[in-house]
């Protein structure tokens, strides 16, 4: 489905366009119902067959704190997490397993947990695109935390850190919390 062409002229080197695309009759990402789309763009010369092309997975939900209370979709969700280390809610140091990442979550929803805290560092693209297709939401902190020691760059560090996280995952659908930092030793 094509649903926006631009024309433009765009030098050499470094550019920034912005294209602002209205979807109708979209279907809300939901936990027991994971909808996702693909936004794919694609940039080429007229009359020539050479194209360069990036697309981003994404989904639509509303996830808020309103009246005391979580809500999904507008529907009070009571949060039951678990938390894994980026790589698998067993540990984050044995060898990336994507089978056993999958096991693991598919038997937190079995479960009934509706979250999945990653803790101290990103997840792999893997893991957050599986929370995005089984339906699990996911409360992701940058490594800005413990893990990082303080020096005359921790400011810099630590907003590099938080918004390369943030441009990274915010099309997941999945993603509904920012952890923006977690247990510091020295306050």
């Amino acid at each position: 489905l094509d649903l926006t062409t631009t024309k433009l002229d765009i030098p050499p080197g470094r550019s920034v366009v912005r294209a602002r695309v209205r979807v109708s009759d979209f279907r809300l990402w939901q936990l027991e119902d994971p909808v996702l789309y693909r936004v794919t763009a694609r940039i080429g010369r007229e009359g020539s067959d050479s194209v360069d092309e990036t697309s981003a997975r994404c989904g639509f939900r509303d996830f808020r704190f309103e009246d005391g209370y979580f809500r999904l979709n507008g529907k009070r969700v009571y949060l039951k997490s678990a938390h894994f280390g980026g790589d698998s809610p067993l540990t984050g140091i044995i060898p990336f397993d994507p089978g056993m990442v999958r096991m693991d979550f598919l038997e937190l929803k079995l479960m009934g947990f509706n979250m999945a805290r990653c803790i101290a560092g990103l997840g792999r693209r893997y893991v957050m695109d599986l929370a995005d297709e089984i339906g699990l939401m996911v409360y992701e902190e940058s490594y800005a935390a413990w893990c990082v020691s303080n020096s005359p760059k921790m400011p810099e560090r630590w907003n590099r850190c938080t918004a390369g996280m943030i441009r990274r995952d915010r099309n997941h659908p999945s993603v509904v919390i920012w952890g923006l930092l977690n247990e510091t030793s020295n306050g």
